[in-house]
């Protein structure tokens, strides 16, 4: 949350008062002033002190979703299924967002979440933020296929690529990493090769892995460390 919410909300700090407050150092976060009304805590992770005083509020949360095939990646869909028919039903769902979004037929990781600065920071090209996949294809794989990743690709007759990273694992298997989030971008990227994708798994997205013991359609909460990894996308 913005820190100017948090006082407006669980404290009795007026709106009219925060840019003052904050002015004067009133208010600490793990121990050290802040300066912008703006500034992001999380209480998984800060303690946020007014003028000496602890103030409590709501933690944010967040979900790892292991995605599986042939469900959407929304929150809800008149006739198909989405992933987040995989939540239990004691979850309040309200203000939960997808970060990554996964096409019907891929899998893996998807990241859920109520911390909208988090999403918009992990998601905008400026951060360069590395997804990494796994792919079985349809045609055998060549060296060649690494140079032509790693030169830059072009989907979609003229959207140019940035350079990604390939590693071809055997014949039909690769594991390959992009620092862009565009439309079916690994499928096109492979297409644009010559190479069907015929399964797609997302292992990981910026410090994020896909827990290999959740299987597939679970969830579970981060991890502390977790999101201490990801709280440099916080601000």
């Amino acid at each position: 949350m913005r820190i100017d919410d948090v006082l407006v909300s669980y404290t009795m700090t007026k709106k009219s008062e925060v840019k003052k407050i904050i002015k004067q150092n009133r208010v600490l976060v793990d121990g050290i002033p802040i300066n912008l009304i703006n500034h992001q805590v999380d209480s998984n992770l800060n303690e946020v002190k007014l003028d000496g005083k602890l103030v409590q509020f709501p933690a944010h949360r967040y979900l790892m979703l292991n995605k599986v095939i042939r469900t959407l990646s929304a929150n809800q869909d008149a006739s198909l299924p989405v992933v987040f028919d995989a939540l239990s039903s004691d979850i309040n769902r309200e203000g939960l967002y997808i970060i990554g979004r996964l096409d019907f037929l891929s899998e893996g990781l998807i990241l859920i979440t109520d911390n909208g600065k988090l999403g918009r920071k992990l998601l905008e090209p400026e951060a360069h933020v590395e997804k990494v996949y796994d792919v079985v294809t349809k045609e055998p794989l060549s060296e060649t296929a690494v140079a032509k990743f790693a030169s830059g690709l072009v989907i979609d007759g003229t959207v140019k690529l940035a350079p990604a990273k390939l590693v071809v694992t055997s014949e039909h298997a690769a594991s390959v990493t992009i620092s862009e989030g565009k439309n079916r971008q690994v499928r096109k990227m492979f297409l644009s090769i010559g190479v069907l994708v015929t399964k797609l798994v997302r292992r990981q997205i910026g410090p994020i892995k896909l827990d290999e013991q959740l299987a597939s359609g679970d969830y579970r909460s981060l991890t502390k460390s977790e999101i201490k990894a990801l709280s440099r996308y916080f601000n």
